[in-house]
């Protein structure tokens, strides 16, 4: 099967001259060559696997990497690995032979896709005009569904549709990124770009070495990989070196200051000698002085010197001011000394780590300099609030319109305390579907079932709670989105999984809209 045309296609933004022509399939970035996967590519692709993979079976979706997932299709007697990346400057769409990594816990995108895209069959994989956007078709059944990838941009998106071609959900949302759509409403394919061009088949693709079925997606596949490695590679060198190049200047700041500091001790014992000619001079002193002039018997030609005084003390304050100055300035010069000594040890050590870094030819390398690096770096700690006697502790707590609790957790950490621990096996577990969000929990009663309208309550509440965009003065009227609901005795954690994430042995949904009407039939603090 080609890749047809079936909509407007949108520039991308991003080297548009050669992702329209797709002859280019390599570009610099930082005076590094790399490789990238443009209009000709993704459309030499679908040539090669469009029509091998119609009518496949969606058996799984996998976590492939960050911002990668892979599809296994059954199709032909055997497991087909479709891979989609959505990394910038990376973004892609080709078959590779396996998968290459083993996630421990699928992500919130992840569990996304494959809670409805769950036994669905492959109807078409095809190329949307001129551009790097690629839609696949899916049936299911509950009806049609189109994955959309949009390959261009700082941040390449992924949009699930529904028939109706609603955005059910998109990765944008889910990573916390800023997107030209909102969940729910009917997604549009951007304007075709002026002067956009059909593209032809990149030379480095002409004739893929090897053999079977899809040699060009597996030469695609390896070289985007590698290609992909360099970069992270690269950006990770940017940022160690950009962390150790902030800290030497740190450094050497703070050096300036301390060497300014110890010129500024020198002579510090002519305080005591000012101290001592006062004290000789007890009889001459009173309250008021700003200045006395008296006989440096400390001088070569003992000349008269005028010290300075304060009116506002007496004559045993003025004294001992001196002294004071003294005995101050003797203990700070040892102390700043060492400090130097210290801060030019790390200093020293960091001038010679920088080039290592430069140099670091592969991942392993790096790591083992970013691990010396932390010993110099270190975390600075920010200084803490004190925690107000007054401030909010524990789950939110609210009452449902039919009196029962319903708890809401505040954060991820009180989420996984709310879940997995106060929750009662018969209550009942509430979370909006396939993004962040709060936990929430409705308190059963034992003999009584959770009514429908407190549950479309918790929901509300569920929904309310996910919203970025949530303020104290705004209530999101019309919002909407999925709410998986479950008994808390089917709730569990993955190993090892961030604060905050769980997984449910077996879920219901409830489609909801924020209602103004609804939510304040709610009782309690918000």
């Amino acid at each position: 099967m080609s890749s047809s045309i079936t909509a407007s296609a949108m520039s991308s933004g991003w080297e548009t001259e050669s992702s329209i022509q797709g002859f280019d399939t390599r570009q610099v970035h930082d005076g590094v060559v790399v490789m990238t996967f443009g209009v000709a590519e993704l459309s030499a692709v679908l040539d090669e696997c469009g029509e091998a993979l119609a009518g496949a079976r969606l058996k799984n979706v996998y976590d492939e990497g960050e911002r990668g997932w892979i599809f296994r299709l059954y199709s032909g007697g055997e497991n087909r690995f479709l891979y989609l990346g959505a990394q910038p400057g990376f973004a892609r769409l080709h078959l590779q032979p396996a998968r290459n990594t083993q996630a421990p816990a699928p992500g919130d995108f992840c569990r996304a896709l494959r809670s409805r895209l769950e036994g669905a069959v492959l109807d078409e994989l095809r190329q949307v005009g001129r551009d790097r956007i690629a839609e696949i078709v899916f049936d299911t059944a509950s009806g049609g569904l189109f994955l959309v990838q949009e390959m261009f941009g700082a941040r390449p998106d992924v949009f699930l549709l529904d028939e109706e071609r609603r955005i059910v959900c998109m990765l944008s949302e889910v990573s916390g990124a800023v997107s030209r759509h909102d969940r729910g409403e009917v997604y549009e394919f951007p304007p075709e770009p002026p002067g956009a061009v059909a593209a032809g088949i990149p030379g480095w693709l002409a004739d893929p070495p090897g053999e079977g079925e899809f040699p060009l997606n597996f030469l695609v596949a390896e070289k985007m990989a590698a290609a992909q490695a360099e970069g992270m590679l690269l950006e990770k060198k940017k940022k160690l070196t950009g962390a150790l190049g902030r800290e030497r200047k740190r450094l050497r700041k703070i050096l300036g200051k301390l060497e300014a500091e110890l010129v500024a001790l020198v002579g510090f014992e002519r305080h005591k000698e000012l101290g001592e000619l006062l004290k000789g001079s007890y009889a001459s002193l009173r309250r008021g002085l700003e200045e006395v002039e008296l006989v440096d018997y400390f001088s070569v030609g003992q000349e008269s010197v005028r010290i300075e005084l304060d009116p506002r003390l007496g004559p045993e304050e003025n004294i001992e001011r001196y002294f004071k100055r003294y005995r101050k300035a003797r203990r700070a010069g040892p102390a700043i000394e060492s400090r130097q000594g210290e801060l030019q040890a790390k200093l020293d050590a960091l001038e010679l780590l920088a080039p290592r870094v430069e140099e670091a030819a592969d991942e392993e390398i790096l790591e083992k300099l970013s691990e010396e690096a932390r010993q110099y770096l270190g975390a600075k700690k920010r200084p803490g609030r004190r925690r107000r006697e007054d401030a909010p502790s524990g789950p939110r707590r609210f009452v449902s319109s039919e009196g029962f609790t319903i708890l809401v957790g505040r954060n991820a950490r009180e989420n996984d305390q709310l879940s997995l621990r106060m929750a009662r096996g018969n209550d009942i577990f509430l979370h909006v579907s396939g993004r962040p969000g709060a936990h929430v929990i409705v308190r059963t009663v034992p003999g009584k079932t959770v009514p429908r309208d407190t549950l479309l309550e918790a929901a509300q509440l569920a929904l309310y709670y996910s919203l970025t965009r949530r303020s104290s003065g705004v209530f999101v009227e019309g919002a909407s989105a999925d709410v998986d609901y479950t008994p808390a005795k089917l709730v569990s954690k993955p190993r090892g999984a961030p604060a905050g994430l769980v997984m449910l042995s077996s879920h219901k949904t409830l489609r909801i809209r924020l209602d103004r009407e609804i939510f304040d039939r709610i009782d309690g603090g918000r």
